[in-house]
């Protein structure tokens, strides 16, 4: 599976990964605020994923990186937003209108300094859109660009499909990924679907001194 798969796909409309309706578990397990200006969370591979518009709607700051242009235009479109387009280098480009800031380009390419500002993830699609080698690259990635302190919304899949994508990431897996450098739970599984698939819900936190920006719990104490 390479770039050239995920631009077909999008190219050709054959999205059925993509969801209009906004995942369940987002507002029942989202349970911080953003603190003042510094509430930006981090969608990768955000697609054109109305996750992010509930995230804008509660006060946060979105910035996403997707591989298509076409994901990203028919996002802002839907928005009814023009977004300011500026390149960043050879392989990125930024998207900016709005409370959204979405890169176009490959999520490898991002740096840290991207995502300074980042206080918080939210993963809906991301670790459960790669092969397993892409797996392990991607939660490294992860622990090097993210802050101490960041917390992050983890929705992953279970089901008995061969192939994908998505791709069946079960607990096991999951905390041998990230386990050394995040502190992990499990929040919650999911009723089986229609097509036999499973919905499990992590919570996330990187290690180490905590330096990330605030964010206020919503829960009560």
């Amino acid at each position: 599976m390479d770039k050239a798969f995920w631009h077909q796909r999008w190219q050709e409309g054959r999205i059925g990964f993509h969801q209009d309706e906004v995942h369940p578990a987002l507002p029942e397990y989202w349970d911080y605020a953003p603190h003042g200006a510094s509430g930006v969370v981090f969608v990768p591979l955000c697609g054109k994923s109305n996750d992010m518009v509930w995230l804008a709607q509660q006060g946060w700051q979105v910035i996403g990186v997707e591989l298509s242009a076409v994901a990203i235009e028919d996002f802002f479109a839907a928005q009814g937003l023009v977004p300011e387009r500026s390149a960043i280098n050879e392989s990125l480009a930024l998207y900016e209108a709005g409370a959204y800031r979405l890169y176009c380009g490959d999520l490898f390419h991002l740096h840290r300094d991207q995502l300074a500002e980042v206080c918080a993830v939210y993963d809906r699609a991301s670790l459960v859109a790669l092969p397993e080698p892409m797996r392990h690259r991607y939660a490294f990635h992860l622990a090097q660009m993210l802050s101490p302190g960041v917390s992050m919304l983890l929705i992953s899949l279970e089901h008995e499909k061969p192939t994908g994508p998505p791709f069946s990431v079960e607990q096991e897996e999951i905390q041998w990924l990230f386990g050394a450098n995040f502190e992990l739970n499990q929040q919650a599984k999911l009723p089986e679907d229609d097509r036999n698939v499973v919905d499990v819900v992590y919570r996330m936190r990187r290690k180490g001194r905590h330096n990330a920006p605030r964010v206020t719990s919503k829960l009560p104490a």
